[in-house]
């Protein structure tokens, strides 16, 4: 049992540069201390994942749910980013997140969750972020409500709820995948220019597929062409720019020849594990950039299996914060979706994200660029 001051104290001391190499003993203890408050979150995260599960599945049948407990290097991102926040306070140590089909199934779930008292602070209002209404500066979008759960000692923990569309989990699958295979950081918004510039534009024409009804039912050539009406239809300049932007930088990074050898690189062991949909449970991923794997080890769902998680995650942190080219993952999923469909950026499967990309590539510019944009593209590219 660690105390608040020592929870804080160890997420400054992880702060610290090469800290595995100067100080093995401190950077263990650390991240022993790291691990004690992460798992602290799992009983109320339990508690969140089966409201979610059941307040969603009656507006959507095929959503797909997932939980996770934050990684040690996103948590040391965070707090790097965020100068002035606390371990302690962190509010996503704990998350769980659904796919729903389209945006007015997942406004529904938010309203339907919304008027649970677990989502409701004391002053009425709630804690959430609309990133679909408002998207981050390199286009995520999503919706992230937090709520407030007890834990196995009556304590309060926060919990995030992240609800995304399919083409939304799409696009942040892509950025993700970007971000595993060469070491960037896009989804924290450090990275390089040409890939941020790539996945903003991306956002803004997937969220123009999005607007289309029924859009997924309808054949290839007909989404095409509802795409290129749409696209064409619109009196939003930037809209038009961005379209040539995408199609600019699919060329320029070479995107789809690069997600697809990312894809390949990967020879993915224990494959049944990775496929089980039936059992609920954990599942430790190591990724190994070095030797182009991905191991799995699966535990059962009961107190020894989370207490053998814990353990064998910590130590595979331990090990990954000193060797370069190793990312470690705990994650969770129940039988209404498999890992692999939650989680797809671990395996660089980035099939869905490549099906809406290669529309971009099927209309060419409906509207002729103002000479002011053209002008500026020109000068950019």
């Amino acid at each position: 049992m660690y105390s608040g001051k020592q929870v804080i104290k160890a997420g400054e001391t992880l702060l610290s540069p090469n800290l595995g190499d100067n100080d093995p003993v401190l950077f263990s203890k650390s991240m022993d201390v790291l691990s004690f408050w992460r798992f602290s979150f799992e009983n109320a995260l339990d508690t969140a994942f089966s409201i979610l599960v059941k307040v969603a599945l009656p507006h959507d049948r095929d959503a797909i749910f997932a939980k996770r407990l934050k990684r040690h290097p996103s948590i040391v991102s965070k707090l790097k980013r965020f100068n002035t926040m606390k371990l302690k306070n962190m509010q996503d140590i704990g998350g769980c997140r659904v796919i729903l089909k389209d945006e007015k199934k997942l406004r529904k779930v938010v309203r339907s969750l919304k008027l649970l008292p677990e989502f409701q602070c004391e002053n009425g209002k709630y804690k959430y972020k609309d990133y679909i209404t408002s998207p981050k500066k390199d286009g995520y979008r999503g919706y992230h409500l937090i709520g407030r759960f007890t834990d196995c000692n009556g304590e309060i923990k926060n919990i995030e709820i992240q609800l995304r569309t399919r083409i939304q989990h799409y696009w942040a699958t892509g950025l993700e995948i970007v971000d595993l295979f060469t070491g960037q950081a896009l989804k924290s918004s450090i990275g390089e220019d040409k890939w941020k510039d790539f996945f903003s534009a991306t956002s803004e024409q997937f969220e123009i597929i999005e607007r289309i009804p029924a859009f997924s039912k309808l054949e290839k050539q007909e989404q095409v062409s509802k795409f290129a009406k749409k696209l064409g239809s619109s009196n939003d300049i930037d809209l038009i720019y961005s379209h040539k932007l995408c199609q600019y930088y699919l060329k320029d990074l070479d995107v789809f020849e690069r997600l697809g050898a990312f894809a390949n690189s990967l020879k993915v062991i224990d494959n049944q594990l990775i496929e089980i949909e039936s059992e609920a449970g954990y599942i430790l991923l190591v990724i190994n950039f070095k030797d182009h794997n991905l191991t799995s080890t699966l535990f059962a769902d009961d107190l020894n299996g989370k207490r053998d998680a814990e353990k064998k995650y910590i130590e595979a942190e331990k090990h990954a914060a000193k060797e370069e080219g190793i990312v470690v993952a705990l994650v969770s999923s129940s039988n209404v979706g498999g890992i692999k469909e939650a989680y797809p950026n671990y395996f660089a499967d980035s099939t869905n994200f490549l099906k809406y990309l290669e529309l971009l590539t099927k209309i060419d510019n409906p509207i002729k660029l103002n000479m002011k944009k053209r002008m500026k593209f020109a000068g950019e590219l």
